[in-house]
């Protein structure tokens, strides 16, 4: 564990391979088997939590520093990213997943409807990747901004939703305007590919010694090459590796 003790700066320029720092904005890409996500978030906004079962499901918690009302109250905006696989492994039907997942967000009053990535024009109707809205829902006496967002490809959707108290929404507004202006979903080239959930496991464990193996050699270089072995390893469904990953990318926070 002495490694914890090393200097953040040396953390953060191990990861600069995988997300570079350019003005104050990192560059983000978090993936399930062949499904992808690009974004960007200004450095305030941080991984604080992420999770994957390696199959079905992923998730991503990112939050800023609480962000103080008019009230001098600490509020803590939050986005979250989750990866859900088709129940019955169907191809899933974009609109009626985005209807179907609106059982994950709380809004009830729409304030309006968006689209991004535009993919093609048909002549009767326009193709976008996303599908969107922002709207509002009360929580005893404050209300609370909610951006709700999903895209699909095969079997797999993707809902991503941005929370936060309306009273400090002004403060993030920038940010999000820059998530969602940088947002592209894409496909993986080259996915993992396993022949049983044992071998998917035992290349998970592979990769979270390896990383671990790294860590202790206090090199740059290397340490860069552990988070994403982490990542990966998080990925396939290493609740361990995700937990250190988390950590390490959070230290001095």
């Amino acid at each position: 564990m002495k490694f914890f003790k090393f200097s953040l700066l040396v953390i953060s320029f191990g990861y600069l391979g995988l997300n570079p720092l350019v003005a104050d904005v990192e560059k983000w890409k978090t993936c399930l088997h062949s499904y992808c996500l690009n974004f960007q978030l200004p450095s305030n906004w941080y991984l604080t939590n992420r999770r994957s079962n390696g199959q079905t499901t992923k998730l991503d918690h990112f939050r800023t520093q609480a962000l103080k009302d008019e009230l001098g109250r600490e509020i803590i905006p939050a986005l979250v990213i989750l990866f859900k696989e088709s129940e019955n492994k169907q191809n899933l039907n974009p609109i009626l997943f985005h209807a179907e997942s609106r059982k994950y967000t709380l809004i009830t009053n729409i304030k309006e409807y968006f689209h991004l990535q535009k993919l093609k024009s048909d002549p009767d109707i326009d193709i976008f990747q996303f599908l969107g809205l922002v709207g509002s829902f009360k929580d005893k006496d404050d209300s609370v901004i909610q951006h709700y967002i999903t895209t699909t490809d095969e079997t797999f959707g993707i809902i991503i939703i941005v929370t936060c108290l309306e009273t400090v929404s002004p403060q993030i507004q920038k940010d999000i305007k820059l998530f969602l202006d940088s947002l592209k979903y894409e496909k993986r080239i080259s996915p993992w590919k396993f022949s049983s959930a044992s071998e998917q496991m035992n290349k998970a464990k592979e990769l979270e010694f390896s990383a671990q193996t790294r860590l202790k050699t206090k090199q740059v270089e290397q340490i860069s090459f552990a988070l994403q072995e982490l990542d990966d390893a998080c990925e396939l469904g290493a609740l361990s590796s995700c937990e250190l990953f988390s950590n390490l990318m959070n230290l001095g926070r």
